[in-house]
């Protein structure tokens, strides 16, 4: 997911990076699916990665969110984990070892916003890619669309769709980018912290920490990626599973607290009204965390609308919402073929532009 992007964006970005280069293509292997022996808790190492200038969970929220994974987890697969002992760590130092080089290429696609300099119309054109590629569902998530842009009428003019999820994006954006940091600044400043794109290049960290808990906002566009839950959220991501050269299973999943813990107007808009104390927020950020978890795990997919099942997207923010609605035994009986290991594939590459 964005909680949700492509499983295999890295592959995909690394395809474009090399062909606008005009060099060979590099190659890519797929991420063997992790071998689980039966009856034996799978163990995973775990980093909480802080910006001290963003809300953060205390260490007891951080074990009631381990502990509400755990547990969904157990619920939604049927297996149990366990979590090592929690490694806090300043984003700065943390990013400071991942290599210089990994962002480099990734670069050329990041948006602009900050500084206005980025080209809306190619922006514009990502969304377009995308929407042709969901074109033949469209009465699937158009009228979800419809209903949290506030459009009256659903219509599948796909030129249309093009420009509402663009301008969607841009303006939901814009207004995450102005919620305030403990410090009273942005919270989205200067830096690269809330780039997803920065994000991928922890797989090249060479602690390989299977699950990173970060309160840090993760908020950006992309001119690659794009789809209609990233828009409608304003490219707010909760989490990521990819590659990782040092982790355990040869991935590794981030998760993001931070639209579980701020009360920012433009993060209560999203969550449908819906606003929690400490301990609510860690314990539905550890339940919906276990998507990640699967996909880590297993390589589940997205069987989406499937409200059983925690590997179906979270609508927007609603997080109290979807977490009522989950039902391992349910989600198991749907037999639904992005529930079965491998639906999803995590490549790692080869070789690099």
């Amino acid at each position: 997911m964005k909680s949700g992007r492509k499983l295999f964006a890295l592959a995909l970005l690394l395809i474009a990076a090399a062909c606008s280069k005009n060099t060979p293509p590099p190659q890519f292997a797929a991420v063997p699916l992790p071998i689980l022996v039966a009856g034996q808790p799978v163990k995973l190492s775990v980093a909480h990665v802080v910006n001290p200038r963003l809300p953060q969970l205390s260490d007891a929220d951080i074990a009631r969110l381990l502990a509400a994974a755990r547990a969904s987890v157990k619920a939604q697969f049927a297996r149990e984990i366990e979590f090592s002992a929690v490694e806090t760590i300043d984003i700065t130092r943390f990013f400071s070892a991942v290599p210089a080089d990994a962002m480099k290429w990734r670069q050329p696609y990041l948006y602009d916003f900050k500084s206005g300099k980025g080209s809306k119309p190619a922006l514009a054109h990502a969304y377009r890619v995308s929407v042709d590629a969901q074109k033949k569902n469209i009465a699937d998530w158009a009228p979800f669309a419809a209903r949290e842009i506030g459009l009256t009428q659903v219509d599948f003019d796909l030129a249309a769709w093009t420009t509402r999820l663009t301008e969607t994006h841009l303006s939901r954006l814009l207004a995450l980018a102005k919620i305030p940091a403990s410090d009273g600044k942005p919270a989205i400043d200067a830096s690269k912290k809330n780039e997803w794109l920065y994000w991928d290049t922890i797989g090249e960290h060479p602690r390989g920490f299977d699950f990173v808990i970060t309160n840090q906002i993760v908020a950006s566009a992309e001119y690659t990626s794009a789809d209609v839950h990233s828009a409608l959220r304003g490219g707010i991501s909760l989490g990521t599973t990819a590659y990782s050269r040092a982790a355990t299973f040869g991935a590794q999943s981030w998760w993001s607290t931070f639209a579980f813990t701020s009360n920012d107007p433009a993060i209560v808009a999203m969550r449908g009204g819906e606003t929690y104390n400490s301990d609510e927020a860690a314990q539905l950020a550890g339940t919906l965390a276990a998507h990640e978890i699967g996909h880590l795990l297993f390589h589940f997919g997205h069987p989406f609308g499937v409200s059983a099942c925690v590997m179906s997207p979270t609508p927007m923010l609603r997080f109290r919402e979807t977490a009522a609605k989950l039902d391992g035994t349910a989600c198991r009986e749907t037999n639904h073929e992005k529930m079965r290991p491998g639906a999803a594939t995590v490549t790692r590459p080869v070789s690099r532009p």
